[in-house]
């Protein structure tokens, strides 16, 4: 089998490194380049032609998504894997949308990482475990005059109603921050409330509704 040729755009120094390392350690795949620009990424992708792209959405002059159409025609066999911090549906869908072949989260593990190459260059598009829970749990939604709230949704309004942080939440349920806020921004909207002392007040007088609920 041929070296899988990797392009890595991000503006995190770092984090590019990280991930270089991790996939130059053996004969598997040959990181071409590591861009943190669309300028430089339009460059990149016309000059290696990569099997696949590690692709963060926020570069250091705007967002990937916006070129990823002309980019997809500048080399078309290239695979998009998206890399984000963002972990809600909205951001997924729009990544694919706009042609992306796979999406992780930050909080993704390196290993995950590997597997989602060999998916998206098999033809097959890739969502992270945290994409696929978060999308189930808003598939999992029952209407009832009113949206319910979903199973992770409450047990993040159960969580808060026990004094947990934003913080503290993420770690308990293993999920990110930003996953914790797109959830409790679902909450608020759906029961019609603005801040957590009101969403405390919701769950002591409705405990009968989170009866199911084992954190």
């Amino acid at each position: 089998m041929s070296v899988i040729k990797i392009l890595i755009a991000d503006d995190h120094t770092m984090i590019a490194q990280m991930w270089g390392a991790f996939l130059s350690n053996g004969t598997k795949y040959e990181v071409v380049d590591k861009v943190n620009s669309r300028k430089d990424l339009q460059e990149a992708v016309v000059q290696y032609q990569p099997d696949v792209v590690l692709l963060d959405i926020a570069l250091s002059d705007g967002s990937s998504l916006d070129i990823l159409p002309a980019l997809s025609k500048q080399s078309p066999h290239t695979k998009y894997l998206v890399v984000s911090a963002y972990a809600d549906v909205a951001t997924v869908q729009k990544s694919f949308a706009a042609g992306a072949h796979g999406y992780l989260t930050k909080t993704s593990t390196l290993e995950e990482m590997d597997e989602a190459i060999g998916f998206i260059l098999s033809g097959h598009q890739y969502r992270c475990r945290e994409i696929k829970e978060l999308t189930l749990q808003e598939e999992d939604e029952n209407l009832s005059g009113k949206s319910l709230l979903t199973r992770k949704e409450k047990e993040v309004a159960y969580l808060v109603y026990k004094g947990l942080s934003a913080k503290d939440i993420a770690e308990k349920l293993g999920v990110s921050f930003k996953t914790v806020e797109v959830h409790r921004h679902h909450i608020y909207q759906k029961l019609g409330i603005q801040k957590a002392s009101m969403l405390m007040l919701y769950v002591k007088d409705n405990e009968h509704l989170f009866s199911d609920v084992n954190v």
